[in-house]
């Protein structure tokens, strides 16, 4: 009897739309970006309908696995997010800004269980949001998914060793910090400008110059990426996979053009391949309204099988 083998799953829910965030400086982010990437997908058939997964929002408890519980009650004021997310203004009664947060951190959950538990590439329409500390959001980042979902993960599954690939455009400093005296999880990030420094034998931070192109860019990542998987050994590999590096994105000063965002992920992917790893990948960041495409682009060559990944 023949049963389905899934090549890889998306995570996705309608509630991954924050309306607000066309109000403020950020107003360069494409709202209906995850929604894009979804229906493009299903509309060429390159994901089934099955392949598609529902997550649940994660609860204020999930948010304590990482951060304080004096931030968390902060939180719970829309405008202290309206601070977080640069919005120009928000009303008292605006609570359901965060449910937007709770949605993708549910479905970064999800899809580090399901890729360790599969064993196949799994993609969050969303994500990524690396930038906030357990005491401390910034940068649009009020909560850290990323570690959450790492924290979340090993509930179940106990300290197996993580890898945190962090290629957006601006540093992972968060999650950095928030693991930085954990040996079992490893923070790799290739970015613009060091927000912080961090002190630890499980992290490599890697500033690059305005204006970097392909050849460097992707240099770097070869040089280092490999000699870290084989130093640390992953058992499981997150990637946060960033539009912002490309030459045409709003807030990005890199100069990376298609073919080198394509190469770039696949080289991930690859290096994960090899060492029989699983990968969960998370958006991250990516501005202008044509960055969903890059995801899109990335998420159809892994699913159709036509990458070697």
């Amino acid at each position: 009897m023949f049963f389905f083998q899934p090549r890889g799953y998306i995570v996705y829910s309608y509630e991954y739309f924050l309306g607000l965030c066309e109000k403020g400086p950020r107003s360069t982010f494409d709202c209906a970006k995850f929604r894009k990437v979804r229906t493009a997908l299903l509309k060429e058939g390159i994901v089934r309908p099955r392949e598609i997964l529902e997550p649940e929002p994660a609860c204020w408890n999930d948010f304590l696995l990482v951060h304080d519980v004096a931030y968390m009650e902060e939180l719970k004021d829309p405008q202290t997010l309206g601070k977080i997310l640069f919005l120009d203004y928000v009303s008292p009664f605006d609570t359901d800004i965060i449910e937007f947060f709770m949605w993708v951190t549910g479905g970064t959950i999800l899809s580090l269980k399901t890729a360790y538990e599969k064993q196949v590439p799994v993609f969050n329409l969303g994500g990524g949001f690396h930038h906030a500390k357990p005491g401390k959001g910034e940068g649009f980042c009020p909560i850290n998914d990323v570690a959450i979902g790492i924290r979340k993960f090993r509930q179940a599954h106990g300290d197996k060793r993580i890898l945190v690939v962090d290629l957006d455009y601006h540093q992972g400093n968060g999650t950095a910090l928030i693991f930085e005296i954990d040996n079992t999880c490893f923070t790799y990030s290739l970015h613009r400008d060091t927000w912080d420094n961090v002190e630890s034998d499980t992290n490599l931070d890697m500033e690059l110059p305005d204006h970097c192109d392909d050849l460097t860019y992707l240099n770097a990542l070869r040089s280092t990426l490999p000699q870290v998987m084989d130093a640390f050994r992953p058992e499981l590999v997150v990637y946060v996979a960033g539009g912002d590096p490309h030459i045409n994105d709003t807030l990005g000063t890199f100069d990376l053009t298609d073919d080198a965002m394509m190469e770039r992920d696949l080289f991930v992917m690859a290096q994960a391949k090899e060492r029989k790893c699983p990968v969960a990948v998370l958006a991250g960041g990516g501005y202008g309204q044509k960055s969903w495409k890059l995801y899109y682009r990335f998420i159809k060559c892994v699913m159709r099988g036509k990458c070697n990944v």
